[in-house]
Parts: structure tokens; C-alpha cells; sequence
């Protein structure tokens, strides 16, 4: 005797994001379609009939809801977005506006200091460079000097060539010259050297100052007179390889307190005496061996032997 009741299912569309509601629960029993199971079936029907209505009120609002839920969600490029996207573009456009402006602001703000980088290495390269321009500039101004240096040099070189040439030339005929001068000329005794036109001889043998002057009587000649600094020269290089450790007389000597050559004539403005000479030692004099007095002139006497140099005109042999 018991009739089924079909449970009462609420009507709506699309899809649902809460839980799928539940059926009312099936009732058997008389025309209210009630089953009765035992003692405690009337206690259990209030709560079934409000579980179904806070089914159904949740359905209703899954229904409302629907549509905005499949269109946005499930197409968010779709018109309702890009005019929920244009709204918010539209009041924020200060916000944004600020933002890029501060974006822009940090930008500048970071290359700044690139900026000013920049700047002194420019400035560091635009000054080496000059310098570099300065030293070129420099460096050519002293090529170009030393250029015409050489040149300078070059010039003077040729014209000292030239000179030389022209000595060598003037040299070559002096010597052809004397040779012809010496073959007409007349020759010097044997060991005697010829000086302007002199002819000298240092003797190594001690005399006293007449044997020395009668010796070089035989030659025709002379004791040397040396009137002047370039004949003294000669004389002591003629004896210093014969004998550089004695004295050397020559013809000069004192009569009535003047010194006078052999030859009569008076001594002259030349003389080379040694220091604190003549001191009055003796009348006659010689070239000094003493240190004091190395190779200057001396007074001594006359009786003591020294060695003696003597002088005699050419050809006279």
C-alpha cells in the first residue's frame, strides 16, 4: 500500500560552481506521501524540508551568477574584459601617468652619473689628444731644425773637404819645393841638424868654455846662440835624446858686467832664465841639469867642463 513519491528537483541553467544540490528525500505512506519508519520518523521531516529549501536558494544564486561566470571567466579577452580594461585605464590614467614620470625621473637619476662618466673621459681623451697634436707639432718643428743642421753640416763638411784638398795640394808643392831647394842648396856637416838655415850639433864631452868655443871653431862655426823662444826650443830638444841629465853650454856670456853673444852682438829681449838667475855664480852660461832649474838658463864659471852645443852654416865644409 505504499505510493512513490518522486522528489522534487529545482529548475535552473549553466553550470554551478557549489555543490550539486540533494534530492528530497522519497516518503511512503498514506496520501501525504509520508512513510512513517518507526518511532522517530516525525522528528526527522523538519529537517528535510529545510535542507531542500537552502538547496534551492543555493541553486538560485549559481542561476544569477551564471552568465557574468561564463562570459568573463571563460573569455577574458572578450568585450566585457576589454571595457573592464579601459575603465580601469581610464581611472587610473594620473596614476599611471605619475608612475612614468617617476620611472622616467629613476632613469634620468641612474644616467646621470654615466652622463658626467662620460663627460671627463671625453674631456680626459679631448686633452691627451691635444697633447698628442702639441707633441707631433713638437716632434716635426725638430725634425725639420735637425734637417737643416744636416744640411748646415753637409755644407761645412764639404767645404772643410775642400780645405783639405787645398792643403794637401799647397803641402804636396811645399814638399816638391824643398826637395828642389835641397838639391841646390848647401848640405850640413855630418851630425849636424839644420834649423832656418842653421846647422846644429850637441856634443857629449865636458869642456871648459874655450875648448868648447875652439871645438866648434873647426866646424866652422860657433857655440849656439839661441836669440829667441823657438830656437831655444830646438836647441834643448836637440840634446835632451842625447843626454837629458847634464849641462849644455851655449855662446852667451858676461864681459864688463853685460851678457853678450860670442859673436859680439848684445843679448836681446829673449832670455830664459831659471828663478832666482843669473845669481852671480860665474860668467859664463848653460842650459841648467838641476831641477830648480831643469832646461832654463844659468850663470857658472867658466873653467868647468859641461857639455856643449855648437852651430854652423851650411856648406861651409
Amino acid at each position: 500500500m505504499y505510493e512513490q513519491a518522486e522528489a522534487v528537483r529545482p529548475s535552473f541553467s549553466g553550470p554551478t560552481s557549489g555543490p550539486p544540490p540533494r534530492s528530497r528525500p522519497v516518503h511512503q505512506g498514506g496520501s501525504r506521501g509520508h512513510v512513517r519508519q518507526g518511532n522517530d520518523a516525525p522528528d526527522k521531516q523538519p529537517e528535510d524540508e529545510e535542507a531542500s529549501s537552502h538547496t534551492y536558494e543555493e541553486a538560485e544564486a549559481v542561476r544569477r551568477h551564471a552568465p557574468h561566470t561564463s562570459t568573463d571567466r571563460t573569455y577574458p579577452g572578450g568585450a566585457s574584459g576589454r571595457r573592464g580594461v579601459c575603465s580601469f585605464l581610464r581611472a587610473n590614467r594620473s596614476c599611471l601617468a605619475a608612475g612614468i614620470a617617476v620611472l622616467l625621473s629613476l632613469v634620468c637619476v641612474g644616467l646621470a652619473p654615466l652622463t658626467f662618466i662620460n663627460k671627463q673621459e671625453i674631456s680626459q681623451i679631448s686633452t691627451t689628444f691635444d697633447a698628442v697634436k702639441r707633441d707631433q707639432y713638437n716632434m716635426s718643428t725638430t725634425v725639420d731644425a735637425l734637417k737643416r743642421d744636416q744640411d748646415g753640416m753637409s755644407t761645412t763638411v764639404d767645404a772643410l773637404k775642400r780645405d783639405l784638398d787645398n792643403e794637401r795640394s799647397r803641402i804636396a808643392a811645399l814638399e816638391k819645393r824643398i826637395h828642389e831647394i835641397g838639391k841646390n842648396s848647401p848640405s850640413c856637416p855630418g851630425g849636424y841638424t839644420m834649423w832656418r838655415g842653421i846647422c846644429y850639433k850637441a856634443f857629449i864631452a865636458g869642456r871648459n868654455f874655450s875648448v868648447a868655443a875652439a871645438t866648434c871653431g873647426k866646424d866652422g862655426g860657433t857655440l849656439a846662440m839661441p836669440r829667441d823662444a823657438e830656437t831655444d826650443a830646438f836647441l834643448i830638444s836637440l840634446y835632451k835624446p842625447v843626454s837629458d841629465g847634464y849641462a849644455f853650454r851655449f855662446g852667451l856670456q858676461r864681459k864688463e858686467g853685460k851678457f853678450v853673444w860670442v859673436d859680439g852682438s848684445p843679448r836681446g829681449s829673449y832670455s830664459s832664465w831659471g828663478r832666482g838667475q843669473p845669481n852671480n855664480l860665474g860668467d859664463c852660461v848653460l842650459y841648467s841639469a838641476r831641477p830648480e832649474w831643469k832646461d832654463k838658463w844659468s850663470d857658472d864659471k867658466c873653467d868647468k867642463p859641461f857639455n856643449f852645443i855648437c852651430q854652423v852654416a851650411p856648406g861651409r865644409l
